[in-house]
């Protein structure tokens, strides 16, 4: 096994221990039992638990962008947009253990994850205006410049999170109902910003 094999490999492990464990119950010791390789050896490839936790949201989301890359969007913008939040919320669903431990990571490390985090953004941002630029050509929206329309609709998706988040008692991950919440305020949110652009 080469080096970047080795690398992917302890990846991966981590990644399945933290999805069934959660990351604060999971020690470095256990990956390397589960690799069946030595501590030492471990830290040389990352240095520390927040480092691996940094590579293992990495590639979640260099999965769920793949993944995405084949999503071909629907005739109608505001069915892909409810799709979009909807793989959106799956996909946190899936990976909640992950994830959660987030608002831990950010306080501790916040360095490490920025570019994980702002790359996911462009990302995003990349998606809702594939949608939005569609809804143009076919005629079904009307909008003069689809990257301002785009970057309003996330800001305003991103202010409705951070209210609801607030209300939630200000925590930076909720828990899962409060999540379907979102998804559902989302949804409206989505459907009277649409509608303000159809033709």
């Amino acid at each position: 096994m080469n080096h970047d094999q080795k690398r992917e490999a302890i990846i991966l492990a981590a990644e399945k221990r933290f999805a069934h464990f959660t990351v604060s119950k999971t020690t470095m010791a256990e990956i390397a039992r589960d690799l069946g390789i030595s501590k030492p050896l471990l830290y040389y490839y990352f240095p520390d638990k927040l480092n691996l936790y940094a590579a293992v949201i990495d590639n979640i989301i260099s999965r769920q962008q793949l993944d995405a890359d084949g999503f071909t969007p629907d005739e109608d913008p505001l069915k892909n947009i409810i799709v979009y939040l909807k793989k959106r919320k799956d996909f946190i669903f899936q990976y909640y253990n992950i994830i959660e431990f987030v608002k831990t990571a950010i306080e501790k490390s916040p360095d490490e994850l920025k570019p994980i985090f702002n790359a996911a953004r462009i990302s995003e941002f990349k998606r809702v205006k594939i949608i939005f630029n569609k809804g143009k050509k076919s005629g079904a929206l009307k909008m003069k410049d689809v990257t301002a329309t785009t970057e309003l609709f996330l800001n305003c998706l991103e202010g409705l999170r951070h209210i609801l988040l607030q209300q939630n008692g200000g925590t930076i991950f909720p828990g899962k109902e409060a999540f379907e919440l979102i998804f559902t305020k989302e949804k409206e949110l989505a459907t009277i910003f649409l509608k303000g652009l159809t033709a």
